[in-house]
């Protein structure tokens, strides 16, 4: 009879409170849900915790992976200047006497031995003395011994000279290209008359007598 009363006490109980534990039961679940949103939302504003949403533009590969790319300054540049050839001094020109500074030659001229720093081109008298390279004349000169000479300055240290000439051709500070004509060839070197018409080409180089062949083209020499 106990039991009975009990069970109806609590059918009562749920009874009158039903509709308050149902409205409990209702805000803690909109509460749940209203949480689980707010996490949500949370994540799909900080995409870089996310590691799918990464910015793929602020990511720095390990070291090993890095890529340079190429830099157009490293390409290597090749500084160094076209070799200087020379053409011949006279057109059809004839060998008189050969360069020699390690043994002496006899001089028909002054009847002695001699050293001899340059090399002597013969022909007709009046064939043209031609530039063996491009420059600028460095001097116009006359002396006994050496007759009309011009210099020319190649740059770079080198000088060519062209001695025993007629009546030069050029002037001081003249540009001249490679063929230019410089005079005509002569007997105006008296220390070289005996020789006949010729001109004695000579280069030095930062004011040291050089070889001219070392200047001249393969077959030139």
């Amino acid at each position: 009879m106990k039991s009975k009363v009990n069970t109806q006490k609590v059918k009562a109980f749920f009874k009158k409170y039903m509709y308050y534990m149902i409205m409990g039961v209702c805000i803690l679940a909109i509460g749940a849900m209203i949480t689980v949103a707010a996490v949500v939302g949370t994540k799909d504003n900080n995409p870089d915790q996310t590691p799918g949403n990464l910015d793929q533009g602020t990511v720095t590969p390990p070291d090993d992976e890095v890529v340079t790319p190429p830099d157009d300054d490293d390409t290597p540049v090749d500084t160094d200047p076209d070799p200087i050839v020379f053409t011949m001094p006279v057109s059809g020109g004839t060998l008189v006497k050969d360069y020699t500074m390690d043994t002496l030659v006899w001089s028909t001229t002054l009847k002695q031995y001699q050293v001899h720093n340059g090399i002597d081109f013969g022909g007709e008298e009046g064939a043209k003395v031609l530039a063996v390279y491009d420059g600028v004349v460095l001097s116009v000169s006359y002396d006994a011994l050496n007759g009309n000479v011009v210099t020319i300055d190649h740059g770079d240290g080198l000088v060519t000279s062209y001695s025993s000439l007629s009546e030069p051709a050029v002037t001081v500070g003249q540009i001249i290209k490679q063929g230019n004509e410089l005079g005509t060839i002569s007997t105006s070197a008296t220390s070289e008359m005996s020789d006949g018409a010729h001109v004695h080409f000579s280069v030095t180089l930062d004011g040291a007598v050089v070889n001219p062949y070392d200047y001249f083209a393969e077959g030139d020499k």
